[in-house]
């Protein structure tokens, strides 16, 4: 049975050498990441080390701390989850900064991973940064790995588009497609469908966050003149696990998540 040593990168937020902070924070998102890849591999009934570090004391003491953590196993892959930086697209520009794995060559378990991660991105929107199959010599820890290793960069924390999207998708979606990239398998989670009896036919709700529809336009994003305002619901349904309710003003689907109720 394979084996894998999962990471976030850097210190935690706040502590010396962190990682970058804009509208994302690094090291606050790539550790969700993190654990969500973690919690789909262990459901996909595969062993996995989490081998995130807490303490370091400067950069290199995260890294070595990091590799000497991931040497303690012997595993098939390492892979190490980041958040990129470098767009300073604070106001939007309708482009993404986009998904890149690193790695020190591609062959074998990596190339396979590093495909798989792409493409599983790709279906949730994050878009290739350039070639997505970077390669350098120069990163300490996938030279340091006993293992062979890989390092997801997952979008921009300095771009308002990947901003966007990365909040719509989340961190959970995100380490599921990852998990799936690592096992090369779909990773099936029981989900039932369950209706909260608040959001019910006339009840008056608002739209509120960085909202997409449901329904056929599912994923595409509500315009911001929308939210906020007193709108009726006329049904409710969920479409593939996701509950939506249809607003009768603007006669489409919004999943619930995106709705408050007006008293």
């Amino acid at each position: 049975m394979a084996v894998y040593n999962i990471h976030g990168g850097h210190n935690p937020s706040g502590k010396i050498a962190c990682g970058a902070s804009d509208l994302l924070d690094e090291s606050k998102e790539d550790r969700k990441i993190a654990k969500a890849i973690i919690k789909y591999l262990k459901k996909a009934g595969v062993k996995t080390y989490n081998c995130t570090v807490s303490n370091g004391k400067s950069q290199n003491d995260v890294l070595k701390k990091i590799c000497t953590k991931c040497n303690q196993h012997s595993v098939n892959l390492d892979a190490s989850v980041h958040l990129n930086s470098g767009r300073n697209d604070h106001k939007g520009d309708k482009k993404l900064g986009g998904f890149e794995v690193w790695a020190t060559s591609y062959s074998g378990v990596k190339k396979e991973v590093a495909q798989r991660a792409v493409a599983n991105m790709k279906k949730l929107g994050f878009t290739a940064h350039g070639d997505p199959y970077k390669k350098t010599s120069g990163l300490y820890y996938l030279n340091h790995t006993k293992a062979k290793a890989l390092l997801f960069e997952t979008c921009f924390v300095d771009d308002k588009d990947d901003y966007l999207l990365y909040k719509t998708t989340g961190p959970d979606a995100i380490g599921k497609a990852l998990a799936e990239a690592i096992t090369g398998k779909t990773i099936r989670t029981r989900t039932v469908a369950k209706i909260t009896s608040v959001f019910k036919s006339s009840v008056l709700v608002k739209i509120t966050g960085n909202a997409t529809y449901g329904g056929a336009a599912k994923g595409k994003f509500i315009p911001s003149a929308y939210l906020n305002k007193k709108y009726t619901v006329t049904k409710v349904q969920t479409n593939n696990g996701q509950q939506e309710a249809l607003i009768k003003q603007l006669n489409s689907w919004v999943p619930t998540k995106y709705l408050t109720i007006v008293k």
